[in-house]
């Protein structure tokens, strides 16, 4: 889709965390079904395990008693592949003796495409995604298992027109209308590539960092690089802060996480705590169904977002201290 200048307009999902009760398991189930590459510099981050997907990393944050409530079904996440290596992709997950779906074509979720859906040891819910047509960059860095960029993220919303004004608002993203999709699915469209997607839901689950009940638990979104402080500063002026402790989460009850408005709140990654010391408020942000996400800069290559250049959160901490 055409690039969208609108401010805080997000064009990649990044990365993701999602809970785990053994994070040495868990990174080498990435290991063995994504050709994942470790990666360094976790110490500073207590229990979560990171490591690299490609381009992407994700990460695994241990459940505080090595315990996993059961999952509802979402957030789900989706990686790029190519349609004419399905088979490939089938035969993988079938020589590890992992369950998983037959290859679905649809285009129930806003993109026409074929996905293989399974489910991590966790239980947290997976799909290789191959779209009708591959957008550009989207196996950018692809991993020796054929594996390229994140390609959707599906959480769960109660209200979707509410959904669809706060991410139209601090996202700069609109919903897909039209089309084969369902009552209860709100898409949308990044501006590089890849899906946001909500499903209706009466009930939330608990595996967002909004429920306190794991550590960690977020979704990354890319914005430009000279748009990352004024969306920041947009939610600031309309978001309250959750003065939390990302090493020590409080204690919500269900009802009382399901209650809480969109806010912002302090990224668990080392620099959250000098961002807020530096900024004064935090650089994470929650939706209305305890979603929790940060923006990752990135500046354009060739003068476009479909490839980027990371750009350090750091650097902006620098510029205003200056």
């Amino acid at each position: 889709m055409a690039e969208d200048q609108r401010a805080g307009t997000a064009y990649w999902i990044d990365h993701y965390v999602v809970p785990t009760a053994d994070a040495g398991r868990f990174i080498q189930f990435y290991t063995d079904v994504f050709a994942a590459k470790p990666r360094g510099g976790d110490d500073s981050r207590p229990g979560t395990r990171f490591t690299w997907v490609g381009q992407c990393h994700v990460g695994g944050s241990p459940a505080r008693d090595g315990k996993l409530t059961p999952g509802t079904g979402f957030p789900r996440y989706s990686w790029f592949i190519r349609k004419e290596e399905i088979a490939e992709h089938v035969a993988r997950l079938d020589a590890l003796g992992i369950s998983h779906s037959a290859p679905i074509q649809t285009s129930a979720e806003g993109e026409a495409g074929t996905a293989i859906r399974f489910t991590d040891p966790d239980g947290n819910p997976l799909e290789l995604w191959a779209p009708d047509r591959m957008p550009d960059g989207a196996m950018a860095g692809e991993t020796a298992a054929k594996v390229g960029r994140i390609a959707a993220a599906t959480h769960e919303s109660r209200d979707l027109a509410r959904t669809a004004d706060f991410y139209r608002r601090y996202c700069g993203l609109d919903p897909l209308q039209g089309g084969q999709l369902a009552d209860d699915t709100l898409v949308f469209p990044l501006a590089a590539a890849g899906r946001v997607i909500f499903k209706k839901v009466d009930v939330l689950g608990n595996r967002t960092l909004g429920h306190a009940v794991y550590r960690a638990i977020h979704t990354a979104l890319v914005v430009r690089h000279d748009e990352f402080m004024p969306t920041l500063e947009r939610m600031y002026a309309d978001l309250p802060e959750w003065d939390f402790d990302p090493d020590h989460l409080p204690t919500l009850s269900p009802a009382e996480a399901d209650a809480m408005a969109p806010r912002t709140g302090m990224h668990g990654n080392p620099i959250g705590a000098e961002w807020k010391r530096t900024i004064g408020r935090a650089d994470s942000f929650f939706d209305w169904d305890a979603n929790c996400y940060h923006f990752v800069p990135a500046s354009p290559k060739d003068g476009s977002m479909a490839t980027f250049n990371f750009v350090p959160q750091e650097d902006f901490l620098e510029a205003r201290r200056a």
